[in-house]
């Protein structure tokens, strides 16, 4: 039905934290070739890398290493179209919480390490034979976490710091690099927690970036505006909208509002409906409190939210006097992103998947919600070490992601995609 279009699937791999090249060719090697043999394709399979800070750094500085990387993924014919840089690192160690926003993006730290994950890609893809008509997105926070905004100062020093990542990207792509799309992802409980709020934040960070690339770069109006459009966008993460209970098409109308849909992360959330009359599967949600994330909950009221942190002060809230009105709530969901392909958990807990699986529909049969030629999908689950029922590691963990991704290839195929696997060569300038 679209000729030369291209839907590139992939998974996250920040279900792992790679410190080492060694150790991130070890996940590959774990994760994305048993699991694509597990569905037996044979073209060219997309995978989401995730690098820390510190093994990004050692890559963009080290161009051997970038060619050995490059070598592994051609000779496994992985291609790396999405990165994700939200997490700085120790993403998959206890007491991340609140801390996976710092730094933050008033920070030059945090902008030093979007930009090496950025040349990383650029050497790769190259490597690769590069990119034409495509992209490659990485995603990151939209700035801070909201509990830490005083006033508007912090939030113009974000929108600072994204303007200079325009910049340099734009100029990464002057010297033969990919176009790449800095992809900010709504979070509850963020600076920007809803997909609204980022929308309107856009609108004040590409008018303060806009100032940022004339000032630093010496570039005039249009050509900062151009640059803005062509490199800054949104991540919409299926997760993060449906623990706000926002209406899938509201949510991807807003994620392109004031700038271009980088990818969209295909993530389920839990939720519990009706909780008051069920007593049990309360007591389940609230067992599932743990070190390591943070688990958003949000609960609706009639046409009213009600939110909290995490689920050590949903438990404490249901001790006091404020239990009655989140008792009383026709639905709580909560973030703990969970197999895309699972309806319901034990314990009478549900999931949020007809969110993701109605984003999946839209951006598959709508080709308006694109940008370029083709569209970025990304399966991330990468909670598997803390999944109820414990550590899903090996052959049992490369069966449940393969069971996730036989659930959006479906949802894809259902919508009139085939697997292609002439991609790699229709995306390659070569």
């Amino acid at each position: 039905m679209h000729p030369g279009r291209f839907v590139w699937l992939g998974y996250c791999l920040n279900l792992a934290a790679p410190e080492h090249l060694d150790d991130l060719l070890g996940d590959l090697a774990a994760v994305s070739v048993p699991v694509r043999e597990r569905l037996r394709y044979e073209g060219p399979f997309g995978v989401g890398l995730y690098l820390p800070a510190q093994l990004a750094r050692t890559l963009a500085n080290d161009p051997a290493q970038c060619a050995t990387l490059a070598g592994y993924l051609r000779e496994e014919a992985l291609v790396p179209f999405t990165f994700n840089a939200f997490p700085y690192g120790g993403f998959q160690t206890d007491g991340v919480k609140r801390e996976v926003f710092r730094p933050t993006w008033a920070d030059e730290a945090r902008l030093n390490y979007t930009l090496d994950v950025a040349r990383v890609a650029a050497q790769v893809e190259n490597a690769l034979g590069g990119v034409r008509d495509g992209h490659v997105s990485i995603s990151t926070h939209p700035g801070a976490f909201g509990a830490w905004l005083s006033d508007r100062s912090l939030l113009r020093r974000c929108a600072e710091g994204f303007g200079r990542a325009v910049g340099a990207l734009a100029a990464l792509e002057g010297e033969g690099g990919p176009r790449t799309v800095l992809a900010l992802e709504a979070e509850p409980r963020a600076s920007a927690g809803t997909s609204r709020a980022l929308a309107e934040f856009l609108v004040f960070a590409r008018e303060v970036a806009g100032r940022v690339l004339r000032t630093e770069r010496g570039h005039d109006e249009a050509t900062a505006a151009r640059l803005i459009d062509r490199h800054l966008g949104t991540c919409l993460d299926a997760c993060h909208a449906a623990v706000e209970f926002e209406a899938p098409a509201d949510a991807l109308r807003l994620a392109h509002f004031a700038g271009p849909l980088g990818k969209l992360q295909v993530s389920n959330a839990l939720a519990l409906v009706a909780p008051g009359a069920h007593p049990a599967s309360v007591a389940t949600l609230l067992a599932l409190d743990e070190p390591r994330y943070l688990h958003q909950t949000t609960a609706r009221v009639g046409d009213a939210l009600l939110r909290v942190e995490d689920l050590g002060e949903l438990r404490a809230l249901l001790d006091g006097p404020e239990a009655e009105g989140w008792l009383g709530a026709d639905e709580w969901r909560c973030h703990f992103h969970v197999p895309v392909d699972a309806a319901a958990l034990e314990g009478g807990l549900t999931t949020t998947r007809a969110t993701a699986d109605e984003l999946v529909r839209l951006v598959a049969t709508d080709l308006a919600h694109w940008h370029a030629n083709e569209l970025h999908l990304e399966i991330e689950t990468y909670t598997w070490s803390v999944l109820p029922g414990g550590a899903r590691t090996g052959d049992e963990r490369v069966a449940g992601i393969a069971r996730e991704y036989e659930h959006v290839i479906g949802l894809l195929e259902h919508a009139g995609w085939d697997r292609d696997g002439s991609a790699l060569e229709a995306r390659a300038t070569t």
